[in-house]
């Protein structure tokens, strides 16, 4: 509850501050010559008219913010497969979850500022190349470090699909129509997730078990699977190359010759029954376009500082630096939330199957095991007091099995693999280990006696858990995205006459009233009941977040 009062106490400041609307340029004469470029443009839409162009516009554009929510999706589906394959223990796991969302968080200030300078259509075929090319080469990758390193690329440049690719869209469409269109393009926000999780059930193995055998492939099934995830990326790099820049950002780059070009393919594209009659006669005076001093001779890293300098300095000046710094506190904390309740959620999830599991752990006490050959799986047991002796544990898994206070003598271990197994005080002697993955950290306080390991079947320490639960994470995703998408859609109608800042207000209400569910996560029906509403309302609140920003900034600083 003390963050839901942090989000009630800045969203009660935006209504205070008065935020919406903003003045659409940064000083006066820029107000009015950003004025006399936005009727222009209203009006140059207006007669282009509104719908196949911006359809099509949309459904690239959705391809792109798919790809956004993969790579948040994908995590999930690859840790297991990965720690196995580059031998990752937790703390690494968590650095690989850490690197992804500090590179989605930098990649989209740096590819939102150069959307302004590069163009939208120009800048977002640059990220999403980025991001396909460096989630190709992650498949390839034989270390942690190289994978971790190609990751951080491929977020980065996957980053700039949000930013620019609203900007892009909002750019075409009128004002009476934008809210609906962009609601469109959110759609396609959890659509990215369904689609990255039925490509993992249709590819990858659902169990610890499945995994472990497919590792030893040359090619497993996660580095398909990653392959496979890029689609939507090429998807949209594609449709870009036939697609037109935004018009508004020709016009404010003072390339109206192109916009209008632009104006007239949308009329075409959308079979408007008029002729268009905007010509070059029409278009703004020289005074209204903005000055974008450009130097041939400065070299790229010095005109991405200054372009980054000249950014900040906007944005920080007295007309935007309050809306800033609120928009970007509540973008702040709606991410925070949103991947806390993913990561909660997801440990509840495994924490509720775990006791489900152990509740049925089979325990053998004060029993002697003598000449036995133990050649089926032993799976959620626990041997206590217990004596083996010349038995043999022979092309085996040992999956969750506890050897607590127990007498090992002259036993065979051969071609065993382990799953989170232990001896645990216990006395083993005149034992052989060959062709196992059991290594001195599996026993505690053990006493060991003239034992032989021979041909370890894999130097890695990483103790890998069969118990991953993949289909349950099919299915949470399927859960939420599935309703997040119609969500989505029917906000973009929701905001066409829905004040901003209520609805804000209403939504990250409802998803901190929701949070209270967590007192009753007792079972897995509650975690994705209280998951999926948190998820959608933060969702719709972004949705909104990023009108505000839309209608709030003048073209070159959203």
């Amino acid at each position: 509850m003390f963050y839901s009062n942090i989000l009630f106490h800045f969203l009660f400041s935006i209504i205070n501050y008065q935020l919406f609307p903003v003045s659409s340029g940064s000083g006066v004469g820029a107000s009015h010559n950003g004025e006399a470029l936005v009727g222009f443009h209203e009006d140059a839409l207006s007669q282009a008219a509104v719908g196949k162009a911006q359809l099509l516009l949309a459904l690239v554009l959705g391809l792109g913010l798919a790809a956004d929510c993969s790579e948040l999706t994908i995590l999930g589906y690859i840790l297991p497969a990965a720690e196995l394959h580059l031998c990752i223990d937790e703390h690494k796991k968590g650095w690989l979850v850490s690197i992804t969302l500090l590179a989605l968080a930098g990649g989209s200030l740096a590819w939102g500022i150069l959307g302004d300078h590069l163009g939208r259509r120009r800048a977002l075929i640059s990220a999403l190349s980025v991001a396909a090319l460096f989630s190709a080469v992650a498949t390839v990758m034989p270390t942690y470090g190289t994978f971790m390193t190609a990751r951080f690329c491929s977020g980065l440049g996957v980053a700039g699909a949000f930013p620019l690719t609203f900007s892009y869209l909002s750019e075409t469409c009128s004002r009476a129509t934008r809210t609906r269109y962009t609601g469109l393009l959110h759609s396609f926000w959890p659509l990215g997730g369904i689609f990255t999780s039925l490509i993992a059930h249709l590819t990858m193995p659902t169990d610890g078990v499945g995994i472990v055998e497919d590792n030893r492939e040359h090619w497993s099934s996660w580095h398909r699977f990653l392959i496979l995830s890029i689609l939507p990326t090429i998807g949209c790099i594609v449709g870009l190359i036939w697609a037109s820049e935004s018009p508004r950002y020709l016009l404010e780059a003072s390339r109206e010759v192109e916009a209008l070009a632009v104006y007239q393919r949308l009329h075409r594209l959308n079979k408007a029954r008029t002729q268009y009659g905007l010509t070059e006669l029409e278009l703004p005076g020289r005074s209204a376009y903005r000055e974008r001093p450009m130097s041939p001779s400065r070299n790229l890293f010095g005109h991405g500082l200054e372009s980054f300098r000249e950014a900040f300095q906007r944005i920080s000046s007295p007309t935007h630096f309050h809306t800033t710094l609120l928009l970007a506190t509540l973008h702040l904390l709606v991410g925070f939330t949103y991947m806390g309740v993913s990561t909660f959620s997801t440990s509840m999830m495994k924490e509720i199957k775990n006791g489900e599991y152990y509740s049925q752990r089979k325990h053998i006490d004060d029993k002697n095991f003598t000449g036995v050959v133990f050649n089926n799986t032993l799976e959620n047991i626990q041997y206590k007091n217990t004596t083996f002796k010349n038995v043999t544990f022979k092309h085996i898994n040992l999956n969750h099995v506890e050897f607590t206070d127990c007498l090992i003598d002259e036993a065979e271990f051969i071609n065993v693999k382990s799953s989170i197994t232990l001896f645990e005080n216990s006395t083993i002697k005149d034992s052989r280990f060959v062709d196992t993955d059991l290594t001195h950290h599996h026993f505690v306080n053990c006493s060991l006696v003239n034992n032989t390991f021979m041909s370890l079947i894999s130097d890695c320490i990483v103790d890998f858990d069969y118990n991953i639960y993949l289909d349950d994470l099919y299915e949470d995703t399927l859960a939420w995205a599935g309703a997040m998408f119609p969500a989505l859609l029917f906000m973009g109608f929701i905001l066409e006459t829905a004040s901003r800042p209520p609805l804000i207000f209403s939504l990250m209400g409802v998803a901190s009233l929701a949070a209270i569910g967590i007192f009753f996560w007792t079972n897995s029906f509650v975690v994705t009941l209280v998951e999926l509403t948190i998820k959608i309302m933060m969702m719709c609140a972004v949705n909104a977040i990023t009108m505000v920003v839309v209608e709030g900034y003048p073209c070159h600083l959203r």
